[in-house]
């Protein structure tokens, strides 16, 4: 019996990467396009191990974020690394 996986669970606009990426191509926008941020691989991996573990879904940001102060992600691959975040006030 095989177990059904949920690629894509969006919390918010910020979260559809896909959605953002392919909205940025379409606008044949090169400066849009540049601006999109994809967060690393493991930014997902461990979002959606703490979603099995606790039920809680966290933002990408937020999860990227946390990887970053804990040292997991070098500053180079977070967006916007020294911006205040609401939810860290």
């Amino acid at each position: 019996m095989s177990k059904q996986v949920k690629l894509c669970i969006n919390t918010n606009n910020t979260d559809d990467v896909l959605g953002n990426f392919y909205r940025a191509l379409a606008s044949n926008n090169s400066n849009a396009l540049k601006n999109i941020h994809i967060p690393r691989s493991d930014v997902f991996y461990v979002r959606q191990a703490i979603y099995n573990d606790t039920g809680t879904l966290y933002s990408l940001d937020h999860v990227e974020r946390a990887m970053y102060l804990e040292g997991y992600l070098d500053k180079k691959d977070v967006l916007d690394p020294d911006r205040k975040r609401p939810y860290a006030d």
